[in-house]
């Protein structure tokens, strides 16, 4: 499909447009030929889309109905985000809670007022756990299995309530998205994903000389590069054919201490992996099934890890 014949002069708004993956959107769009507007509560100098911004308190219904009136195609990614270490502490209740109301919000929004195409993001971690946890053993997901066991943690099940009510709404499509990582991602503090930790501590590791793995470094998972996630989005959003929840993520998990390996030969560290069991680790294997996309669209883009870490990487080492 071509993507700048589905988008040029549509009027688009992205919820979350301050985030990571909202603000890589956000400009592939606006490269595409679309009439963007980002809103967020927030927009980071250094994230900041090359398109009209509008700040917006989603958890508000009247100010949800104002960012997308008028709207042809709606993208909603607006969520308190994080990774383990943000989740896996007392975040994950009101993290939820604020998540939950936006999604609400939106789905009463762009139903009454009838917006003809809405993209949700909805998350792997709907996926059950109990799937997910034997060592060495990363199960493709595939979308028939949602629903059918426990959302990791509050944020999990809120993105699991999340797929379902946006399931009901004329014109709503649903993305469930794995691992996403690159230029543009939050790259400090608990609210880091394992991508952007691991990269960074590549790069400190040129002098520290070692780089430290949260668990035992065995965890598997697949990880896509946000350039290819957002065509990705984008194809799910405008293509003709829809047919329910779609992955937006790489197969072939590798382990995070292959990821950690390749970060330091990538930065040239001659650096000691450490593992630290005391820090969370999330669930032990995930892959992601790409078969259902590939039938709908042909196969997605994905680059290899390799270069898709180097792409992020470059980012990081110039800030």
């Amino acid at each position: 499909m071509v993507l700048d014949q589905q988008v040029t002069g549509r009027h688009v708004v992205v919820l979350g447009g301050g985030g990571f993956i909202g603000a890589n959107l956000c400009n592939r769009l606006y490269a595409l030929g679309a009439h963007v507007t980002a809103v967020d509560t927030v927009f980071p100098s250094w994230r900041r889309p090359d398109v009209m911004c509008r700040r917006a308190d989603l958890t508000s219904l009247a100010e949800t109905v104002r960012a997308i009136v008028g709207a042809e195609l709606v993208f909603h990614l607006a969520a308190d985000m994080g990774g383990v270490g943000y989740f896996h502490s007392n975040a994950d209740l009101g993290a939820s809670l604020v998540n939950g109301q936006i999604t609400l919000n939106v789905a009463q929004a762009v139903e009454a007022h009838e917006t003809p195409t809405t993209f949700y993001a909805s998350s792997a971690c709907a996926y059950p756990v109990e799937l997910q946890q034997t060592p060495g053993e990363a199960p493709a997901l595939s979308e028939d299995l949602i629903g059918h066991g426990t959302p990791d943690a509050l944020y999990g099940a809120e993105k699991l309530h999340g797929l379902r009510i946006m399931g009901k709404v004329p014109g709503a499509r649903v993305g469930v998205l794995h691992t996403v990582f690159g230029p543009l991602q939050e790259h400090e503090g608990r609210r880091m994903k394992f991508p952007a930790a691991v990269a960074t501590k590549a790069l400190a590791a040129r002098s520290s000389g070692t780089l430290e793995l949260w668990g035992d470094g065995s965890q598997l998972r697949s990880y896509l590069h946000v350039d290819d996630a957002v065509d990705r989005i984008i194809t799910i959003a405008t293509a003709d054919r829809y047919d329910g929840p779609v992955n937006v993520g790489a197969a072939g998990p590798v382990t995070c201490r292959e990821i950690a390996e390749l970060c330091l030969d990538i930065v040239g560290a001659d650096a000691d992996i450490v593992t630290n069991p005391a820090e969370p680790t999330g669930v032990l294997a995930r892959d992601c099934s790409n078969a259902r996309y590939d039938d709908l669209y042909g196969p997605g883009p994905q680059r290899s890890y390799r270069a898709g870490f180097e792409s992020f990487i470059s980012w990081l080492d110039r800030l």
